[in-house]
């Protein structure tokens, strides 16, 4: 009987063990922009008006130096322009006109005055008109005309521009003296490149999936596509799919922005669809098709690398805490580090870096834990409650003070993972009150009437937005914000959409006070700030201003912090 009970225990633990194994799997993929697009206006700022876009022209020598190119030009001269499927010339008074197919669809851009030259990267169309302005069209939204693509804005080299080629995938430009010049974006340094970084973790075939992308910013809409298309090819239930952006503010648009400069409002498709989305795909099969027995550890610190920017001279209030996820295979030969804090990633403007592609402070975080560490290590980003926080440093500065917070965690005292997997995802819809049409006429009159001052123009937008929405009746009666939880052993993740500022995490912790709980803002949705009822009485950015630019129909109601906690307590997530 006595060894009877041994064997029967001894089953027990093992098939215990066996229900709170971990295995996981990681990946990071590159989505840096190439040649896909031939210019990319950036995310964040909307300042310069005239447009971030981060480009420059790099001498080539002569044109008579280039055969190559000159052969080309002489071959496709007086003859139209064809890429998939469409053929694009010059036409009489300054436009060009496109024909799908044969002769089924046609159409034609608007006049550009002094029209000189033009190239196709389908679906855009690349122009220019003897300025040193380089211009574009797409012709899949030809209502947003022609849109700047590139400028001398102070920071990169003044050209000309009389003739435009397309020579082995990459643009070329000649100025009145036949000097040639290559467009060249404006890469950042190693540390910060972009990447759509994956990390999936298995209990008895429950399943999550976390990626963190080093993107301003997204629609649900586009979400929601990438979830559908990561849970065929994986079998991962799309609601235990969470999608992070960083939020840094120097990367090519990915979502919409109506109210902003033309070449701000809609996202690059080249660079969304044919970079982007592939990244992020290949990213979570790869970290779902590779994974190994794991231990899973949680730590939390702190770090002083943010204040409040919104709440006048005091730092407060300020979740300035660094929570950090380290995955580590049992073999001890490989592990992933997931550091999550609050804090904007804005800074880096001077000069060139204004218009320079970079993910800011959190890839030189990432960079400094790989590199200190003594296993290899893939290290990942998630962005907090940052909506308004603010660094008080340079990004390569930010980044290594939150890497050094980032190694006190890991060499402390981590809380090992142990239980089930669940995950859960649910939307409140706040109520919306716009202003009457009337009130909405006399404010685009008022604006109009600044000129060419950068807020009037957003507001312009903003009140013709609205002016839409009344004349198809489609003026939306809520704002959905989606709460997602993914619940891995003891460890509780709330990831919240649009800007999510400090209060929202400080409040959800305090719902379970002895549990580890982290909380991420801009997640899954990225359409708005989620203020607090002080940003909104007191018309700070993050409660009044921002609305505009994000183009909601109005603010939050004042309660909108207690709406969302008391509903995600309400669930018990």
């Amino acid at each position: 009987m006595k060894q009877l009970l041994i064997i029967a225990f001894a089953c027990v633990f093992s098939f215990g063990n066996a229900q709170t194994a971990f295995k996981a799997g990681m990946a990071s993929e590159s989505i840096e922009p190439g040649d896909e697009s031939f210019s990319v206006a950036l995310s964040g700022y909307a300042g310069p008006w005239a447009g971030r876009f981060a480009v420059q022209w790099l001498p080539e020598g002569t044109l008579n130096q280039h055969p190559g190119i000159l052969a080309e030009q002489k071959k496709t001269t007086g003859k139209p322009v064809k890429a998939e499927g469409v053929s694009y010339r010059i036409s009489a008074g300054d436009h060009i006109s496109f024909q799908r197919g044969k002769g089924k669809d046609t159409g034609a851009t608007p006049a550009l005055p002094g029209l000189k030259s033009f190239v196709v990267q389908h679906p855009y169309v690349y122009a220019c008109n003897g300025t040193d302005t380089l211009y574009r069209f797409h012709i899949d939204n030809p209502d947003n005309g022609w849109n700047r693509a590139l400028y001398a804005n102070g920071a990169i080299r003044k050209v000309t521009l009389q003739k435009l080629f397309k020579h082995e995938g990459r643009l070329f430009a000649a100025n009145d003296a036949d000097s040639l010049f290559s467009a060249s974006l404006i890469h950042g340094s190693k540390e910060e490149h972009l990447y759509a970084r994956a990390l999936a973790i298995e209990e008895n075939k429950e399943k999550v999936v976390i990626l963190c992308m080093d993107l301003c910013g997204f629609n649900s809409d586009f979400i929601q596509d990438v979830k559908r298309v990561i849970s065929k090819k994986t079998g991962t239930n799309e609601n235990a799919i969470l999608i992070n952006a960083s939020h840094t503010h120097f990367v090519p648009g990915t979502q919409k922005w109506l109210p902003w400069a033309p070449h701000n409002r809609y996202p690059d498709v080249n660079y969304l669809y044919k970079v982007v989305k592939p990244a992020m795909v290949r990213a979570a099969v790869e970290a779902t098709s590779k994974m190994f027995p794991a231990d899973i550890s949680f730590g939390r610190g702190t770090t002083d690398i943010g204040a409040n920017r919104s709440n006048g001279t005091s730092k407060e209030p300020y979740d300035n805490a660094v929570d950090v996820l380290k995955v580590e295979s049992q073999d001890k030969k490989k592990q992933a580090v997931m550091v999550l804090t609050g804090c904007h990633p804005v800074f880096g403007t001077k000069g060139i870096r204004h218009f320079t592609i970079s993910s800011n402070y959190p890839g030189f975080m990432r960079s400094a834990v790989e590199k200190a560490a003594s296993t290899p290590t893939l290290a990942l980003f998630m962005q907090g409650c940052a909506g308004d926080i603010n660094p008080k440093d340079e990004p390569e500065i930010s980044g290594q003070k939150l890497a050094d917070d980032v190694q006190e965690v890991l060499q402390s005292q981590m809380t090992p993972l142990s239980g089930k997997i669940s995950f859960r995802m649910d939307s409140l819809l706040a109520p919306t009150d716009p202003w009457d049409k009337k009130k909405t006429e006399a404010f685009k009159a008022e604006n109009a009437a600044l000129g060419g001052d950068m807020v009037g123009e957003r507001n312009v937008a903003w009140a013709n937005l609205m002016l839409k929405h009344y004349e198809k009746n489609t003026m939306p009666a809520s704002m959905p914000i989606y709460i997602q939880t993914l619940n891995i052993g003891q460890w509780k993740l709330i990831g919240l959409s649009r800007e999510v500022v400090t209060e929202y995490g400080l409040a959800i912790k305090k719902i379970w006070p002895d549990q580890m709980v982290s909380v991420a803002g801009y997640c899954n949705d990225v359409s708005s700030y989620l203020p607090t009822e002080r940003h909104i009485r007191t018309k700070v950015y993050e409660g009044d201003g921002s609305y505009f630019w994000y183009g909601q129909p109005s603010a939050f109601p004042l309660d909108i912090l207690d709406r969302v906690v008391n509903r995600i307590r309400a669930k018990g997530y």
